[in-house]
């Protein structure tokens, strides 16, 4: 998969939310299209459009690999998200699912064996949003 694009009552809101979690955003129009955001990491493109005319995107479910749940979660919290499961821990590594502001399903899974960094402060959320070329993430060559 290479695209995600949820459409959402308010762009700008949508942007900041999903900011949160380190994705960075620049505004993009294609032709006379409208504006929207679009965020690129690592060849994976995730665009929020305004809703318009075209039906709501919020039965989609969309999941995010974050350095850390329990860190995120509450700031999402803290910004409006609704919380449908806490952090815990589960086969496929620490995970929660959140409800972002437009009403959009949102799991969060921080893998088994993921390299955390730690939030320092407000400009670090301690989410990875870049990779190497060759493909691996921040910290990866410094594994055992």
């Amino acid at each position: 998969m290479n695209l995600a694009v949820l459409r959402s009552p308010n762009i700008d809101r949508a942007s900041e939310f999903y900011s949160e979690m380190g994705l960075l955003f620049t505004k993009h129009r294609h032709g006379s299209g409208p504006e929207h955001y679009v965020s690129c990491v690592n060849g994976f493109i995730f665009e929020i459009y305004p809703l318009g005319k075209h039906p709501p995107t919020i039965g989609t479910r969309i999941g995010f690999s974050v350095d850390d749940v329990d860190s995120i979660v509450p700031m999402l919290v803290a910004i409006g998200a609704e919380l449908i499961s806490q952090p815990a821990d589960s086969e496929w590594g620490r995970r929660a699912v959140i409800k972002d502001l437009d009403g959009h399903i949102v799991e969060l899974l921080t893998p088994p064996g993921r390299d955390r960094i730690v939030a320092s402060d407000k400009t670090s959320t301690g989410v990875i949003t870049e990779t190497h070329s060759d493909g691996m993430n921040v910290g990866d060559a410094n594994r055992e």
